[in-house]
């Protein structure tokens, strides 16, 4: 303002007017050229004052010039003129450049730019001309300026359109289409069809369409329409959606998540009533599930944190199921990221607040890897072998050669018959009693092979004879490869330890619990029995992917022990040179470092 305040007293004070002066006079002249956005001033502007001041002084000429959009055909013609092709090679072209550009002449050529610069255009010296796929160049997102340029037209927008659009804004930058037919199924957010409005959006260039997914077309146009609908309507919308998707979601894991995730945007600033958070806790609990389900487990401590702070007062009294679910969720998450001080306080307050012994198991199984991860692992064995008595599984205090040959002498010829096929037609486990011995037999083998080995043996030809008696489960598998390994270390029978390994390994590689399962097993298949039979240098390859198996279900320490053993067992038979095998040894380490695992 400063600037053209100054041009227009130079105008009308300095200039001459030109009806006193002669022809040659007026020949000479000078010539001011200026440029401002129409949609960024107003008549009461200055700058526009000061231009009406020097039209009316009239010691100027004063032209105003308005560049406008360009036209559909218009820019087709230009690419065309630019790509030297004709208009009818350019038409595709042409149109996806206008819809991206608004007809904006500026962004025109930006958006040329751009295209050419990502190599979405380029010149073929084989066919002889420019080249491009249309598809390609619709995924380009539209510039900074035209997401702003976008803006200021919503308020020419459909009531019903905006509508729309903002209940999208709530779900972030990309929608799935089964979400938008959710929310249409029971018209309840809104009371009209939103698939019909859609069509519409994408023709403005509010929002694209990509297979079975709709995404606004630059985040700035989300964010601002998102930030159009008023605080207060914002958390009430988020509730409504999340209750909504939650009646159409069932088993649907990505839509009870996305369900729950719209809820917690209410919950958190907003006053949800005591029975809506009753509700909301179960969800949450349910969403962690599927979060631990999908190996999700910073996902998953949010749900369980919000849960709990949804639960009542008194809950342990009055919602006392949901209540042990969200505690034992937590403890459970809690060893998963080694925060070994939140997982002791969720395992006291469980165990102050259990109301049987079946109950307390869960905390139990958890306080005893609280136990071993603090090295202390006689203490870890005693709590698993007082459980097994109240379970029915009682074993001698005191174990000794003599009656470790005897078990395994016992239970020889039906480990030497036995096949894959065979214990995949057992029926499957269901007395919950001796699930959950077998439960905690699984983690005391894991124990014993520190605290008492001798002890092996015992508990795996146990594991093996209930598997026998009550059916299949997944710690069958953990019973009979532990009683190979217990087989090769006391009767040196390498051929049936071996026989054993293949049994247990083919079962593995046949569950669906398969990661868990390699994780848990990948001592005594990998290091133990496959060591005894084959080359180091084919076993070497699968060190890499039992560390990925325990990095998925969050087991660090198995994962981190799978890594080590790859670097020592790749120095030990001069797999790789010395350089190779330092740098992964550095690596290791550095990810040891930052997992807090030592």
């Amino acid at each position: 303002s400063f600037v053209m305040g100054g041009m227009t007293d130079f105008v009308v004070n300095y200039i001459p007017d030109s009806s006193g002066v002669s022809g040659e006079i007026c020949r000479r002249g000078l010539l001011i050229a200026g440029t401002f956005r129409s949609n960024e001033v107003e008549e009461s502007d200055d700058l526009i004052q000061s231009i009406n001041l020097m039209k009316e002084s009239g010691r100027a000429n004063v032209t105003m010039l308005t560049v406008g959009e360009l036209s559909k055909v218009d820019v087709t013609k230009l690419v065309s003129s630019k790509l030297c092709l004709p208009w009818r090679y350019t038409k595709e072209l042409g149109g996806l450049v206008h819809s991206k550009t608004r007809g904006n002449p500026f962004f025109v050529v930006q958006f040329l730019r751009s295209i050419i610069q990502n190599k979405m255009l380029s010149f073929s010296v084989k066919s002889r001309r420019w080249t491009w796929d249309c598809d390609v160049v619709d995924m380009q997102m539209i510039s900074d300026g035209v997401a702003e340029l976008l803006t200021t037209t919503f308020s020419q927008l459909s009531s019903t359109l905006m509508r729309t659009v903002k209940i999208l804004s709530c779900l972030g930058s990309q929608v799935e289409e089964s979400t938008i037919n959710a929310l249409d199924s029971t018209n309840e957010v809104l009371s009209f069809n939103m698939q019909k409005e859609l069509a519409l959006a994408v023709k403005e260039g509010i929002m694209e369409k990509a297979g079975p997914v709709y995404q606004f077309t630059h985040d700035i146009i989300q964010q601002t329409i998102y930030e159009l609908i008023p605080s207060h309507h914002r958390k009430l919308l988020h509730k409504a959606i999340g209750k909504d998707l939650l009646k159409s979601a069932a088993n649907d894991s990505t839509m009870h998540l996305l369900a729950t995730d719209q809820i917690n945007l209410f919950c958190k600033d907003g006053d949800p009533s005591l029975e809506e958070c009753s509700q909301f806790a179960i969800s949450n609990a349910t969403a962690a599930k599927f979060a631990i389900a999908s190996s999700s487990f910073e996902q998953a401590r949010s749900y369980i944190d919000m849960g709990m702070q949804l639960l009542e007062t008194q809950h342990w009294e009055t919602q006392y199921s949901l209540s042990l679910d969200l505690f034992e969720m937590s403890a459970s998450v809690s060893c998963m990221h080694g925060e070994i001080t939140e997982m002791s306080t969720r395992l006291d307050e469980i165990l102050s607040h259990s109301r049987s012994f079946d109950d307390s198991l869960k905390a139990s199984s958890l306080l005893v890897k609280l136990l071993a991860s603090s090295s202390k692992f006689e203490e870890a064995r005693s709590n698993c072998l007082i459980i097994l008595s109240n379970l029915g599984e009682v074993f001698p205090s005191e174990v000794n050669l003599p009656l470790v040959l005897n078990e395994l002498s016992l239970i020889q010829k039906t480990l030497r018959n036995i096949t894959s096929n065979q214990i995949k037609l057992l029926a499957p486990m269901t007395d919950r009693k001796k699930l959950n011995a077998m439960k905690f037999l699984n983690m005391l083998c894991m124990y014993s092979v520190i605290s008492k080995p001798m002890l092996l043996p015992l508990l795996s030809c146990r594991m093996v004879r209930l598997t026998m008696e009550y059916g299949f489960c997944d710690d069958s598998i953990v019973g009979l490869a532990t009683a190979g390994l217990s087989v090769f270390h006391f009767t040196d029978d390498i051929q049936l330890a071996s026989h054993i390994g293949k049994v247990s390994e083919s079962l593995v590689e046949e569950s669906p619990k398969k990661h868990v399962l390699r994780s848990r097993l990948c001592k005594e298949l990998m290091t133990g029995l496959r060591m005894i039979t084959e080359p180091c240098h084919s076993v070497l390859p699968l060190y890499p992917e039992l560390y990925n198996s325990a990095m998925l279900v969050g087991d660090v320490e198995n994962a981190m022990i799978c890594r080590w053993s790859y670097c020592a067992v790749s120095f030990w038979i001069g797999a790789s040179d010395l350089f190779s095998v330092s740098k992964n040894l550095v690596m290791c380490i550095k990810e040891a470092v930052s997992l807090n695992f030592s």
